[in-house]
């Protein structure tokens, strides 16, 4: 009896699971409604996608477990859970390979890559990505050659090869029309436009970036594709910010904050930065300390998120020097110090590895076979190959050099900042250079008429001789040399260069609106009548150029406006 109990009810469960199979979603409807909120709501898309695998893994359908496998790391990477979305596409990619899905492979190299550079595992992901290339160039799908463009594009944003990344998003922006869904054309061309703006911004462009950025808010709308119009609408902020227009920054910055609290980390301590670094640009310092250090303790509570870390340590610094806390000024000025370090050899790395993984290898691949072919026909080009490959080694060679000057020209210009900070010190704490015991009455008082015209800043008249300061401060000009070349330590003209090039470090760096004039204008600005004159003087005295000082207080986003 009991027997044919329990046989009775194995079968009626039989009978009632498959039932429950033929009552769940097919395939194509639970496709249809994880591509319907996957954008949307990633969480909900995330239910279905899950059911998918559900399914496929009862039916046996490896072809669909890949897919579904896909579908619940794309969620995942939407959701900022990157570490299971790499466990779930590698599980893809292992039933893909199974399964012998070529079609379905690029794709899942694509997210890989993705997932891989959003860990900050960039040289992983660019070997991912060259994956999806070797796939694309297989089955002739040329869409998946603009996955492949997007994330190489990607890579070299991130690692600051800013043109770089725009001439590649601009090359997607051409070629969309290959793309057979219209929404995956839409979510191209938004992605492109914010890349693009976002890039432009790096470098400082607002009006650049604001073309693309602009392009980008009329093809979105909050409703349909939020995902996009709240980042368009942060680098809206951010072009304000770039302009000088600090109030209406903060107007747009609040509302990517209120939008973005719970659903997207990265953009909402984004929109904290800007809150922070306007408020600073406003002197509201402590109100600038308050937004940055929110941010601070959230990027030290998250493993996983993408914020220029060491720019909140250089504006937390700032501001803390400026409410009068030595202690935590010199905290977040040796954390931004490191940090800087650390990305220089990071970013120098990754840009290396994409140059001979992207760019050199297949252009010396190219030059080999060309040369095979051509030494066939004629053996007299083989000077050719031998001229190819010198060009290349010195193409590479002029990498290199490259490379390590801009490293050395970084380390002149860091210790350069800091010379300029204690030059702002003394400033503000009116330190007297000479000593107090001078019996000579003469002396004393020729250093006081010194003293007083140092503060006055009457080395920057273009008039500033020898004999005419001498009869400003009612002495003859022998006696005055004399006193400079014993009292300052050198002789009156490098007193005098050496005050004018101090004095144009401290302004440059402070005043914006100083820093778009010509070298020519700035060297009048500080007494020079030559700019030639100027430019030696500036790098005999602190080993860059002028127009190298510019370009790195610009590269740093380093500039209080004073005036």
């Amino acid at each position: 009896m009991r027997t044919l109990v329990l046989v009775l009810y194995v079968f009626i469960s039989h009978v009632n699971a498959q039932n429950d199979l033929a009552t769940q979603e097919s395939f194509d409807e639970l496709k249809s409604l994880y591509a319907k909120f996957v954008y949307k709501d990633a969480s909900k898309a995330l239910t279905y996608a899950i059911k998918g695998k559900e399914l496929a893994l009862v039916k046996g359908n490896d072809e669909q477990l890949v897919q579904f496998f896909y579908y619940i790391s794309k969620c995942q990477n939407r959701l900022d859970r990157n570490t299971i979305a790499l466990k779930n596409i590698e599980a893809a990619i292992a039933q893909g390979a199974t399964a012998k899905d070529t079609l379905f492979l690029p794709k899942c190299f694509t997210l890989k890559g993705i997932i891989l550079s959003e860990l900050g595992e960039d040289s992983k992901a660019l070997i991912a990505y060259l994956k999806v290339k070797e796939y694309a160039a297989k089955i002739e799908n040329y869409p998946y050659e603009i996955h492949f463009l997007i994330s190489i594009a990607s890579i070299k944003k991130k690692h600051k090869d800013f043109q770089e990344a725009i001439d590649v998003y601009k090359s997607v922006l051409k070629n969309l029309n290959i793309l057979e869904s219209s929404g995956d054309r839409l979510y191209y061309r938004l992605l492109s436009y914010m890349h693009i703006a976002d890039a432009y911004l790096w470098m400082d462009k607002p009006n650049d970036a604001e073309i693309y950025n602009n392009a980008g808010l009329q093809k979105c709308s909050e409703k349909d594709n939020s995902w996009a119009y709240y980042i368009l609408l942060m680098n809206k902020a951010i072009i304000s910010y770039q302009r000088e227009h600090y109030e209406e920054a903060i107007v747009l910055t609040t509302q990517v904050r209120d939008s973005s609290k719970v659903n997207n980390e990265n953009l909402y301590l984004t929109s904290l930065f800007y809150l922070g670094k306007s408020s600073y640009q406003l002197k509201e310092y402590k109100e600038a300390i308050f937004y940055l250090e929110n941010a601070y303790t959230k990027i030290n509570a998250s493993a996983d998120v993408d914020i220029n870390e060491k720019e909140f340590h250089q504006f937390l610094a700032l501001a803390y020097f400026k409410v009068k806390n030595p202690e935590k000024a010199e905290f977040h000025f040796q954390k931004y110090t490191a940090l800087e370090k650390k990305q220089h050899i990071e970013d120098l790395k990754i840009n290396n590895e994409t140059h001979k993984l992207i760019d050199i290898s297949p252009l010396k691949t190219e030059i080999a076979s060309l040369g095979d072919e051509l030494s066939k026909q004629n053996k007299n080009k083989k000077g050719f190959i031998i001229l190819s490959v010198v060009l290349l080694l010195l193409f590479l060679s002029s990498i290199f050099y490259y490379k390590l000057r801009e490293k050395s020209r970084k380390k002149k210009f860091n210790e350069l900042l800091k010379k300029v900070t204690e030059l702002e010190n003394i400033q503000e704490k009116k330190v007297v250079s000479r000593k107090d015991e001078i019996s000579d009455k003469n002396v004393n008082v020729i250093l006081d008429k010194i003293e007083n015209f140092e503060k006055g800043a009457h080395y920057l008249s273009t008039e500033c001789s020898l004999s005419f300061i001498a009869e400003k401060l009612e002495t003859n000009a022998t006696y005055l040399s004399k006193v400079i070349n014993r009292y300052k330590g050198k002789s009156y003209t490098a007193y005098i260069t050496e005050l004018r090039i101090n004095t144009a470090l401290v302004r440059l760096k402070n005043e914006k609106k100083l820093q778009s004039y010509t070298i020519k204008a700035i060297a009048e600005e500080f007494g020079f009548k030559r700019q030639e004159t100027f430019s030696r003087a500036f790098k005999a005295q602190t080993g860059i150029y002028p127009s190298q000082y510019l370009k790195n207080l610009s590269k740093n986003n380093i500039s209080i406006d004073k005036s």
